[in-house]
């Protein structure tokens, strides 16, 4: 199944234009935040193990980067339409 998910994963980023890409601007500040908040959230909501922590948020922070502009934009556009919550879907085991 996690082949699967990986497939569907490799996909999705590959079909974003790699110029696109080029133009977002994630801080290593961004992208820390952005893991810490996610473990936080599947270690306590999810009740995740640290194993399945890692590699969800890992997968959460490489589509956040291929979606949005930086941390700040992925936060308010999320916050304003959960249903971009639905591209994680890609990420659970």
């Amino acid at each position: 199944m996690k082949k699967i998910y990986f497939s569907i994963l490799f996909l999705f980023m590959a079909s974003c234009k790699s110029n696109q890409a080029e133009n977002f601007k994630w801080t290593e500040d961004d992208k820390d935040l952005a893991y810490q908040e996610c473990i936080a959230y599947v270690m306590n909501d999810r009740e995740m193990n640290l194993d399945e922590s890692d590699t969800y948020c890992q997968c959460t922070i490489n589509v956040l980067k291929s979606n949005f502009e930086n941390y700040e934009d992925a936060s308010i556009k999320i916050g304003n339409d959960n249903s971009l919550r639905l591209m994680f879907e890609v990420c659970n085991n």
